[in-house]
């Protein structure tokens, strides 16, 4: 459990608001799904840099958010 919680403190806000959408991704309604796919693909637009691509981050987004979600 602290390996997990060092990782969550390593990461910056973008992703820990952006893992936390996901993480409540189970309990939305379509309508709010689409809404946060959206979202959550214009912060990846906003974090992009020249080496990764916006699917690589959410990706990340979503392998993280799938971890936590396992170990909770």
């Amino acid at each position: 459990m602290v390996k997990f919680m060092e990782d969550i403190d390593e990461m910056d806000e973008t992703d820990k608001m952006a893992i936390d959408i996901l993480i409540n991704a189970p309990l939305m309604s379509e309508h709010e799904m689409k809404y946060a796919v959206n979202k959550l693909k214009i912060i990846a637009k906003k974090k992009k840099n020249n080496k990764r691509k916006i699917n690589d981050i959410l990706d990340y987004w979503a392998n993280k958010a799938y971890t936590i979600s396992m170990k909770s």
